[in-house]
């Protein structure tokens, strides 16, 4: 199985080789080359990386959500 580390930017687990130490104001952090990337470039090419993450963001956590009621469904109607 591929090592993956966990990008501080956009909040995702990435194979390590797509990963880069940088430097913050807190320490060092681990962030993946397309947000770095992204960053470089305009700001309108930003606000377009900052949405399509939110938006990558929003549905993870929606279907956490849902894999979640699931479980506690199937619990709860378990005899």
């Amino acid at each position: 199985m591929t090592e993956t580390l966990f990008c501080y930017c956009c909040r995702v687990h990435h194979p390590k080789d797509q990963m880069r130490l940088f430097r913050t104001r807190q320490g060092d952090r681990w962030r993946c080359i397309r947000s770095i990337e992204a960053a470089a470039c305009g700001r309108r090419e930003r606000d377009a990386f900052g949405q399509q993450q939110t938006e990558i963001n929003l549905e993870d956590s929606r279907r956490v959500a849902e894999r979640t009621i699931l479980l506690r469904h199937e619990r709860v109607t378990r005899p």
